[in-house]
Formats: structure tokens, sequence, C-alpha cells
């Protein structure tokens, strides 16, 4: 493996590792009941409709009017805008971020919500209280969270499902996330992908920042939907609720179209849908970059399906990782990957930058940009936003993104493979079944 650990970085792993062991149990029970049969799922499902984006539609995802694409691969780019979004708001910003910490950028973030906020601007946020717990990189010291500078800011926010009180005592409380990433802006402009307003995510990539994604449109169909969503979430825990016809919706050239995946406890199994969408339909090559692919079988079983029918799979991970147990449960599937007949790709950064781009890519003809990892967490206890897109003009900008990444990816053979399938990741990959 090119990641070396320190001794106290090692210890730490051996510690975490040992209080997975009983998580190891539940994680073995869940997996092997997540694990029925993909195939004939998929074999229906291609006999029924005739291509991805009728099945989205019968399961439900809605799709909207959006005008040309916008693409920001990383946080000093996506900060650029993000400022110029903030500067040219005249009405309302609803900012949904999973992990809010203190970083300077995000300072300058919070001072312009705020300028707009003397001016009349209106401006909510919604966070994840993860932000609470995060470590960097593989050290036990803790990144400060700026919810309390956000306040101090008069920013208005709400926490998601607060991890404290009596939830900590309950698998639900602690696992149910709202891992989505949104902004919308004057009922017009819409921007999600995997960009936090947090440390990571901000900084430049030559400093170390992820590589990532927002990809913005201008969908008035889009910005009501995410807009509904917004104060549904909103609503459900702050006391001083929201009335989503405050927030007027504006008017847009809609040239084309734009498919959004929303998924939460009250409408579980799009993530999965979309998996599924992707995987049945695909014919003849399909990408799937991930930070984050914590394998269950029935995702392997997904990947096979493909693989079965003559596919192509590429998997790209990362060879950068925020903490020891997210590396080591990522590498763990490796060769599971590699078994199912898939190419594994480990993205390999100069800088230490976590590739946490979120891309699937079907026969250069359909796309997902998005929060949503392919892991079992994804699907099941987390709250996932992704735009789908099958315009020609966001495939090309999509495909040229991910041909630069590819250039600095190396393939993972089985042999490397086969060194990641000790008991450490084995427990680290069961524990980031849950946390992943």
């Amino acid at each position: 493996m090119n990641r070396t650990l320190s001794g106290a970085g090692a210890a730490r792993t051996a510690a975490a590792a040992a209080r997975t062991a009983a998580a190891a149990i539940v994680a073995l029970a869940l997996l092997s009941a997540s694990g029925c049969a993909s195939y004939g799922r998929l074999e229906r499902y291609r006999e029924t409709y005739p291509d991805a984006a009728a099945f989205l539609e019968s399961r439900g995802v809605p799709s909207f009017g959006a005008s040309e694409p916008a693409l920001y691969m990383d946080g000093g780019a996506w900060f650029e805008r993000a400022m110029e979004l903030i500067a040219g708001a005249e009405d309302y910003i609803l900012i949904s971020s999973f992990l809010i910490t203190d970083i300077d950028r995000q300072r300058a973030i919070f001072d312009a919500l705020a300028e707009r906020m003397a001016a009349g601007v209106r401006v909510y946020m919604i966070v994840d209280s993860a932000s609470y717990y995060r470590t960097y990189p593989m050290d036990a010291e803790p990144i400060p969270a700026s919810t309390p500078l956000a306040r101090n800011f008069g920013i208005p926010l709400i926490e998601y499902n607060p991890i404290r009180g009596r939830r900590i005592f309950t698998l639900l409380g602690l696992l149910d996330r709202d891992h989505r990433k949104f902004w919308v802006v004057d009922g017009r402009t819409v921007v999600t992908g995997g960009q936090n307003v947090d440390y990571d995510s901000l900084r430049d990539v030559g400093n170390g920042g992820c590589v990532d994604a927002m990809i913005e449109y201008e969908s008035p169909g889009a910005a009501a939907f995410l807009r509904d969503s917004f104060v549904r979430t909103w609503n459900a825990y702050s006391l001083d609720p929201l009335d989503p016809d405050d927030f007027a919706v504006g008017d847009a050239d809609t040239p084309y179209r734009l498919s959004v995946i929303d998924q939460g406890l009250r409408s579980p199994g799009l993530v999965t849908d979309m998996f599924d969408g992707f995987m049945a339909f695909a014919s003849e090559e399909l990408w799937l970059v991930q930070c984050y692919a914590y394998l269950t079988p029935s995702l392997l079983d997904r990947v096979r399906f493909a693989v079965d029918r003559g596919v192509r799979v590429n998997v790209v991970l990362s060879r950068e990782h925020v903490t020891a147990r997210a590396l080591y449960g990522s590498y763990y599937g490796m060769l599971d990957l590699l078994d199912a007949g898939a190419s594994v790709y480990l993205y390999e950064s100069d800088v230490g930058s976590l590739l946490h781009f979120k891309l699937i890519m079907a026969d250069g003809e359909l796309a997902s940009v998005g929060s949503a990892n392919y892991n079992l967490r994804s699907q099941t206890t987390s709250r996932e936003l992704s735009f789908i897109v099958s315009d020609q003009e966001s495939l090309a900008m999509i495909r040229a993104e991910l041909d630069a990444l590819l250039a600095s990816c190396r393939p993972v053979g089985r042999e490397e493979a086969r060194r990641y399938r000790g008991l450490p990741y084995l427990l680290q990959n069961l524990l980031m079944q849950f946390w992943g």
C-alpha cells in the first residue's frame, strides 16, 4: 500500500479495530440480509423498460427543465462561484451542507452571507451533527465545527437529527444523517455535488483539498422541488417553521432535462433505484468514481450483472482518505470488485488530495453527480441528493473531467488487492458499513 501510517496512527487503527469486533457480528448479519439476488430483478427491469430514463421515471424520480450546466471540480473553483452566487442573490439562499468545519474560506462565506442578510436577502442553512465528530487527517484531534460560528454571524441554522440526548441510544438516531450538499438561490439556481462548507472541500487541490464536483443549473422546477424538500426538513427540527410559498421561483430558459434523486426516510430506495438504473441498462461501458465503496453482496451482484452482459465496469477509488478506517475499509473491497469482473483504478494525488467525487456514467449517455456513495449507508439510512443528466453538453463536460482524473490513476492488480484482505481491513470494512 502506498499510504504508510505513523506509529501513533497504527496504534489508533488497532484500537479502532478492537472496538469494531462486536459490531462485526451485527454487520455480518446485515450484509447477509442485503445479499438478496439482484440478477432476477435487474433482468425484469430490462424486460419491462426501454432504458434507464423510463425506469427511473417509473420509480417516481422527477425530471425538470434546465439550462446549460457548469461544473466546479475543486475547492478554489467552487469557493469563487459560491461567493458570486451569494453576492448576486436578491431574495434568498438555501444551503444544505453535511459538514461545516472551520477554515478561512468558510468564514469568508459566512461573512458574505451576513452581508447579504443585512441587505435583506434571506439565508437559511441545514447542517448535520456529524460536523462535531470530525478528525483530520488520521489524527485524534477534532477539526472545530462551525455551527456556533454561523449562529454568531446571525445565520439561521438547524442541525439535522442532533447526535445527543436520548438519540445516542438508538441505532436510527445515530445512523439517520443528512448527507446532502446543495444550494438553491433565488428560485432559479440549483447546485449539488460532494462539496461541503468545510475544511476538506474548500481548500485548493494543490493544498491537499478534495477533488470533488459541484454541478450547477438554472432550473426553476428543480429549484421549487429542492426548496420544498429544504423547507420540510427545516420544519421537522425548527421552532420557527418556514412556508415554501414565501420563497418565489423564477423563470429561465430550459433546453435540457435534469432528473433529481432526493432520498430521505420518507422516500427510501431512490439511491438503490439509481444504482439499478445504471447497472441494468448500461450496454458497453460504465464508470463508477467513488471515494468510499463499502461493498455488500447485493452491490457486487449489480457489478456482476453488468459484467456478465459484456459491460466494461471501471471503478475508480481514492488512495488518500481522511481516516485510517476509511482507507482500510475501502481497500478491503478491491479484490471483490476484481473477482466480480470490474477493473479497479486508484487515484493517486501527489499532495494528499482525497478523491471525493461521486460519479456514475453509462455509455457516455447518462451520468449522475451528487452525494451518494456506492455503499449500504447511502442506500438505506442517509439522505442523499444526486442530479442525473443526459444532455450532450453536461456529458461532455463530465467526461472531460473524468479523463483528467484518469491521468492520475493507476490500475490495481489482483496481487496488490490480496494484500488488503487481512483482519484489520475486514474489521474496518464492517465498521464502515455503518459509519461510511
